[in-house]
This record gives C-alpha cells, structure tokens and sequence, in this order.
C-alpha cells in the first residue's frame, strides 16, 4: 500500500508519495491556494528530501509572483 505524506507550507498543501523514477523514490504535487497544482516525478530519495525540495518550489512561485 503507497502511504501519502501531506503537508501545509505557507497555504500551499504538499502531497508526497513513493514514486520509483530514475534515481529518486518519491514524488510530490504542490497544491496552490488558488488551485493550481504542479507534479514533481523526482521528489528525491526520501519523504524529509521531497518535502524540503516542495518548500523551495513553493518559496520560488510565491516569488516569481511578486515579481
């Protein structure tokens, strides 16, 4: 059975599940306030890795945005 791991950061959720590809074990989508989503196929190689690169992504769009 695949666990799904979730999380809120900064009111965007984060959804990581295990995902094989390539060199990575998990996967993440970032899920916007607004409802725009985005898909990761190559989280990385542990649940504390995905989320850690989810929170970066999530930290980029919030400032692509104010730009």
């Amino acid at each position: 059975m695949s666990e799904i791991h979730t999380d809120i950061y900064k009111h965007w959720a984060i959804k990581v599940k295990p995902e094989n590809n390539l060199c990575s074990s998990f996967s993440f989508d970032i899920i916007a306030p607004s409802g725009y989503r985005q898909h990761v196929s190559m989280g990385g190689d542990y649940v504390k890795r995905a989320f850690e690169r989810a929170r970066e992504m999530i930290n980029m769009e919030i400032e692509l945005a104010r730009e």
